[in-house]
């Protein structure tokens, strides 16, 4: 989370809309304070960039429905180790991304 805000910040985009499966690093970051806890400092450093944003949304996602990170995910098994940026839409992501545009709804059960 805190390197793509940190890459939209440098790359000036104002607005951000981040999906994270991990309700954990949502809680964290969305917390007014978050002194007691083991990674506040990674949380410190994502809370000054959000301030350098004109707007952010950081959201829940199930992990079923996050099918380009999860794919990207895969990706990243078969690559060098280290961060990859890409400067456009790989193509097997196309129609994980045209499903994301259309707003495309997949079924699940869920028990929470």
């Amino acid at each position: 989370m805190y390197l793509g805000i940190k890459l939209t910040v440098e790359i000036v985009i104002p607005k951000l809309e981040v999906e994270s499966d991990s309700r954990c690093a949502i809680t964290i970051v969305g917390v007014p304070s978050v002194e007691a806890h083991a990674n506040s400092s990674l949380a410190h450093s994502i809370k000054e960039l959000e301030t350098r944003l004109e707007r952010i949304k950081i959201s829940h996602v199930y992990r079923e429905s996050n099918f380009s990170a999860d794919t990207i995910t895969k990706l990243g098994h078969t690559m060098e180790e280290g961060v990859t940026v890409f400067g456009y839409p790989l193509s097997l992501l196309m129609l994980h991304l045209l499903a994301d545009i259309r707003e495309v709804k997949f079924s699940k059960i869920v028990v929470d």
